[in-house]
Order: structure tokens, then C-alpha cells, then sequence
């Protein structure tokens, strides 16, 4: 299998397994390089000096998903895995953040942060400040989730390679398709939001909500 080092680092091997500290190094090092290292936070209510409200941000694992796609009976339920130091997830996220604004009642948009990878040192909440951080600066008023799942777990358990990658229900809360870029269906650069999950959302938004 082949994967997309372009897309996220964030990959898990069935046949090789990564040492967690290694795993933790790379993070680190990434985190220093992209500029989201925690110690160079100015704030996470704070963007550009100015006050802002920061949005709420719950650490859960992907049963909490599912509990929220089922308690959006009616709505259309978009799920998008991220992680901050995965470009093409950071490049889209406002498109998400969009989506959620001009659909506020029947669309329900979750963000699932996968920056944990299960290294003792670097529990779920050391991740909360950079990722709250990033919320903020997008004005992501919606339901925000830090995974706290070791991503060695998590991947096999959804059958998914990397990241990024998006999951949209339809009303009646089935999964009506999973984006994501493991067969390059949509290319080198991979889907995005405008091209492919707007209008499928779009589409699903056209039917009739289920009646009471």
C-alpha cells in the first residue's frame, strides 16, 4: 500500500509497527517546524491581539462521534479527521468552518483532531492549546474533538490509511460517504471541500427531513 506523504505523517502500518517514542520525536518536530509548538502560544482567546470567544473543544474518542451523528436525526452530519500538521487538512479546514456558518441549523460539522498518537509523555491534553489555538484563530463554532485514542488503534479500528479524510451522513444518520485520497480518486492533490463534499451535502440537503 502506498500512501501520501503529502497528505499527513499520520499513517498507521499493519505489518510494521512505529516505536511511540519515535513517533513523539517526529511530532515534535513537526510541531516546531509548522510553528505550533505550545510554549509560543500567545493565548488561545487571543487572535491577531484582539479578544475572541474560544470555541468549545471536548477530549472523547470516536463513540462520542457516533453518539452526535445519532442525536442529529434530520440533520445532514459532517465529520472531518485533522491534524495540525497536516497541510492539506489545515488548507481545507475553513472551507469546513464555512459550511458549518451557512448551514447553521441543518447541518451539523464536527471537527476530530488526530494530533495524539498515545506517547505517555504527550497525553491527549498536551495537545489542547495548539489545537484550541488554531480553533480560535478559524472561529470554528462547532462541535471540536480532540481524539484520545493512540492512533495505532484508532486507523485500523476505521479502516483508514491517513489523512486528511471526511465523513458525511444524510439525514437518517448513515454514512452516506467517506472521503479520502487512499486510491488517489481525486488525484495528487486530493479531494476538497468546494469540489466534493459541498455538493454532495448540498444534494443531501435538497431531501425532506424524516418525519416525527
Amino acid at each position: 500500500m502506498k500512501f501520501n506523504l503529502r497528505q499527513t505523517f499520520t499513517i498507521f502500518f499493519q505489518k510494521k509497527r512505529i516505536p511511540l517514542p519515535l513517533i513523539a520525536a517526529t511530532l515534535l518536530f513537526l510541531f516546531s517546524s509548522c510553528g505550533s509548538d505550545p510554549k509560543e502560544q500567545t493565548g488561545a482567546g487571543t487572535v491577531s491581539g484582539r479578544s475572541v470567544e474560544k470555541p468549545s473543544l471536548k477530549i472523547a474518542d470516536w463513540r462520542y462521534v457516533e453518539q452526535v451523528v445519532s442525536e442529529s436525526q434530520g440533520k445532514i452530519v459532517v465529520v472531518d479527521l485533522w491534524s495540525t500538521s497536516c497541510p492539506p487538512c489545515l488548507r481545507e479546514f475553513p472551507d469546513l468552518v464555512a459550511l458549518q456558518d451557512q448551514n447553521p441549523v441543518e447541518v451539523v460539522c464536527i471537527s476530530f483532531n488526530c494530533d495524539y498518537f498515545g506517547g505517555k509523555n504527550y497525553p491527549p491534553e498536551y495537545y489542547r492549546a495548539p489545537v484550541e489555538k488554531f480553533l480560535t484563530e478559524q472561529k470554528a463554532y462547532m462541535t471540536n474533538i480532540i481524539n484520545n485514542v493512540p492512533a495505532e488503534e484508532l486507523f485500523p479500528m476505521l479502516d483508514l490509511a491517513s489523512m486528511p479524510a471526511t465523513y458525511v451522513y444524510d439525514r437518517q444518520g448513515k454514512l452516506v460517504k467517506r472521503f479520502d485520497n487512499e486510491r488517489r480518486e481525486y488525484g495528487k492533490e486530493g479531494y476538497t471541500y468546494k469540489r466534493d463534499v459541498i455538493p454532495l451535502v448540498e444534494g443531501l440537503l435538497r431531501t425532506a427531513a424524516p418525519k416525527q
